[in-house]
Parts: C-alpha cells; sequence; structure tokens
C-alpha cells in the first residue's frame, strides 16, 4: 500500500490539467496561510487578548456551518466553474480593500472581524463547487488519490505561508500580505476557468445531521470516538490560537508567530506517512493513546521550557522544538478518531455521521481557543498551556483500556488516507480557506445525490 502511496502524486502531477491546478491552488493556499498569520499577529497586537484573538479566526471559519448546507443547494444545475471563480474574484477584491485600509493606517480589531466574516462567507457559499471540480479532473477511480494529492499540497503550503507571512509583516508591513494574498487567487481563476464543466443531474438529500446523530447515537463505539474528539479539540487543538500570544511573550515581531506556526504544520504535514507506518506495526487503540500522551506530554514541556527561558531566541528553539512534535502527535490522533468513526459508521450512514463529526469539531474547536484565551487572559499563559497538557494527559491515563474497543473495527484500504486530507484540517483556524474544502467534501458527499450513479460528464473547456 505504502509504495502505491508514493508513486501515487507524481503520476497524477503529471496530467496536466492536474498540474496546473495544483500549482495554482498551492499558490492561493500560501496567501491564504500567509494572511491567517498576519491577521492572528495583528488582532493579538491590537487587542492583546487570546479570546479577542480566537473570536476573529473563529469568525473566518464559522460561517461555514450555517452557509455551507445552503450554499450546496443554491449550487445544484450551477456551473462550479462559474461559482468557485466568482469566489476567488470576490475574495481577491476584498483583500485588496483590506489592504487599503491597512495603507491607511486604519485596520483596528473592528476591521479584522467585518473581514474575516465577510472572507469566511465568501469561502462557505462557494465551497461546494470544489469537490465537483476535483470529480471533473480526476481520472477514473482515483478521486481519492487526488484529494490526497491537494492534502499534502495544503500542508505544506501552511508551512511556507505560515513562514513567508511572518517574515513579509516583519519586514515591509501587513499591507502587502493582504496585496500578495489578492494576487495568489488570479492565476488558480484563470486555470479553473479552462477546466472542464460537469453536467451531472443531482439532487439534495435532506436530513443528513438528523440521521447523523441518530446513528453516533446508538453505536457506542462512535460515542466513545466523539467524546475523544471533543478532548482532542477543546483541549489541544486550541494551542495554535495561543501562539500570537506565545510569540509576543518571547520577542514580540510577526515572523517569530511565522516560525511557531510553520512548526506546528511542519509537524502536522506528516501525519499521513507516519500513520500508515504506523498502523503497519500497532492496533488503533495503542496509536491514539501515545498521540493523546504525546500533545498532553509536550504541551507541559513547552509550558515549563518556554517560559523559563523567555524572552529570547534560546526561547524560540525550544518552543519550535515542542510544536513539532505537538503538531504531529494532535494530528496523529485526530486522523485515527476520524479513521474510526468512519469505519464504526453503517456504510449507508457514514456520510451522515461525517457531517455531524466535520461539525462538532468546527464548532468545538473555538470554544476551546475561547476556554484557553480565558484562562490565559486570568492566570497566566503558560499555566493555561500546562493546564491542557495536564488535562490530555491525565485523561489519556484513565481511559486507556477503553481506547481497545476500537481495535475491533476492520481496516479498509484508504480509510486512514481519506481522513489525512479531508479533516485534519479542520482544527486549523489560521488556514479557514482550507477548512472550507474539507468540509465541502464531507458536505457533499453526504448530502449530494447524483442520478445515475454520480458519474462526472465532461463539457469542451471554455476557450
Amino acid at each position: 500500500m505504502d509504495a502505491e502511496h508514493s508513486s501515487t502524486a507524481p503520476r497524477l502531477y503529471g496530467i496536466r490539467v492536474v498540474r496546473r491546478l495544483v500549482n495554482t491552488y498551492s499558490v492561493s493556499a500560501i496567501g491564504s496561510a500567509m494572511v491567517g498569520v498576519a491577521i492572528a499577529f495583528v488582532a493579538y497586537q491590537r487587542s492583546g487578548s487570546i479570546v479577542l484573538t480566537v473570536v476573529v479566526l473563529a469568525a473566518n471559519a464559522l460561517p461555514a456551518l450555517v452557509l455551507m448546507p445552503l450554499a450546496a443547494r443554491l449550487s445544484l444545475g450551477r456551473d462550479p466553474r462559474t461559482v468557485e471563480i466568482g469566489g476567488l474574484v470576490a475574495k481577491a477584491a476584498l483583500s485588496l480593500a483590506v489592504a487599503g485600509v491597512a495603507a491607511a493606517g486604519r485596520l483596528d480589531y473592528g476591521v479584522l472581524l467585518v473581514s474575516n466574516l465577510l472572507n469566511g462567507s465568501i469561502s462557505a457559499l462557494g465551497a461546494p463547487a470544489w469537490p465537483r471540480l476535483s470529480q471533473s479532473i480526476a481520472p477514473e477511480g482515483r478521486l481519492a488519490d487526488l484529494t490526497a494529492l491537494f492534502g499534502g499540497v495544503a500542508a505544506a503550503a501552511s508551512i511556507v505561508g505560515a513562514l513567508v507571512g511572518g517574515v513579509v509583516v516583519t519586514a515591509v508591513g501587513i499591507t502587502w500580505v493582504f496585496v500578495a494574498n489578492a494576487i495568489s487567487y488570479l492565476p488558480m481563476a484563470f486555470v479553473v476557468r479552462g477546466l472542464p464543466g460537469t453536467t451531472v443531474s443531482s439532487s439534495h438529500r435532506r436530513g443528513a445531521v438528523r440521521t447523523g446523530l441518530r446513528t453516533v447515537e446508538r453505536i457506542a463505539t462512535l460515542k466513545r470516538a466523539f467524546g475523544l474528539a471533543a478532548l482532542l479539540n477543546l483541549a489541544a487543538w486550541p494551542v495554535l490560537s495561543t501562539l500570537p500570544a506565545v510569540a509576543g511573550d518571547i520577542d514580540g515581531h510577526a515572523h517569530v508567530l511565522g516560525y511557531l506556526t510553520g512548526s506546528f504544520y511542519a509537524g502536522a504535514a506528516v501525519v499521513a506517512w507516519v500513520t500508515a507506518r504506523l498502523r503497519r506495526q500497532f492496533a488503533y487503540s495503542g496509536i491514539l493513546f501515545a498521540g493523546f500522551l504525546t500533545a498532553g506530554l509536550m504541551l507541559l514541556a513547552q509550558a515549563a521550557l518556554t517560559s523559563w527561558r523567555t524572552p529570547g531566541y534560546d526561547a524560540v528553539a525550544v518552543a519550535v522544538l515542542t510544536l513539532v512534535p505537538i503538531g504531529l502527535a494532535v494530528s496523529i490522533a485526530a486522523t485515527l478518531l476520524q479513521t474510526v468513526v468512519q469505519l464504526a459508521a453503517p456504510s449507508d450512514e457514514e456520510g451522515p455521521v461525517l457531517v455531524v463529526y466535520a461539525t462538532a469539531v468546527t464548532v468545538l474547536t473555538p470554544i476551546g481557543g475561547l476556554a484557553l484565551g480565558a484562562a490565559a487572559d486570568t492566570l497566566s499563559l503558560w499555566w493555561a498551556l500546562a493546564l491542557s497538557g495536564l488535562v490530555l494527559t491525565t485523561v489519556c491515563l484513565l481511559v486507556r483500556t477503553r481506547l481497545v474497543v476500537f481495535d475491533t473495527l476492520e481496516p479498509t484500504t484508504d480509510a486512514p488516507r481519506r481522513a489525512a486530507t479531508h479533516l485534519w484540517t479542520v482544527g486549523h483556524l489560521l488556514a479557514p480557506e482550507l477548512v472550507h474544502h474539507a468540509l465541502a467534501h464531507v458536505y457533499h458527499g453526504a448530502t449530494i445525490r447524483h442520478d445515475g450513479g454520480g458519474a462526472v460528464a465532461p463539457e469542451p473547456a471554455t476557450p
């Protein structure tokens, strides 16, 4: 299986239409990651509060919960190319408008909040077009591989964008980050214009959320997996939202935030590769236990060591060295939990269950960030991080014997890989557009019924 996966990306990348879309998608994703870091830095700098910073970041991701089901219905019968291009152009215009406000020296907290709400709404309304575009260019039987390729590109772009965004803010100011982000959308718009269209006759399947909730309530394994996912998204993923405060305590410059964010994403980026190899030797329960325990212990280590070495660049080194394994451990746990959810759900109810799962983790991550931020604002940043690490470590030790229930699930060929590429980005408040694409795949699979077996009929490319 691993040999097959390692050769998947090069073979797909050799297809011209795939290569062009992947290249321009990576440029757009880098721009989005640059803006995510810049907004987090400025929001914390203007407000001095982790809670208010989380509110701004969540404003970009949460509109998907309200608008995605509506957008899925509105997109039926419309050319996905038109929907995607409209969204890209609208986001470019919004980014240029924010750049103008920043150049005028008026980029305050309120502007950041409103612009993130608008950007999140635009992304959510356009996101349902993405799965249909992927279907239109995927070779027969290779849609999962294509999704995996885009997932890998998104992970790499998060690292590059975080590093470049921090450096650009420090060197030339935040205005140019928004300008670069606006420009990054345009190549992808031109490429999407030339993609084959889809003429699938579809209808909207109602009641996915209710069906998913009933299934989770009925199956004990699913309830246990959802409980662990809640813990992960309340206590572990919100660490990302504290990075502006960590960077501020260490140095106070944007490039330090870029280093820290890139380090977390670097650990998360190799999750599919590491998970595949761990599954060769260990059961789900052992990997989950190791993931939760590593995340908890490394959070405790980060809180103690970084606080001890602050301020100074030795504190940057300590933070980087602890964030890489934290990012990997949290992403492994998230990947395996979604895999467990997929395997435990009946095949005909997997889509609705994943809708509930995606909605839950999207809501819980900002809630965890708000709770962590409140603790940091009330006590101290380092005590708050230590508390998160202590909670993860303690619960992990308490439930260790109960994890063996997951070992009875029958693995499938690509469930771990699908999990790694679809939903682990949901926890990333600093990469909201990647979140929207991940959610779009889940909502599309659960709520859109394709007449005639879901075949995709290509149309002539737009000249």
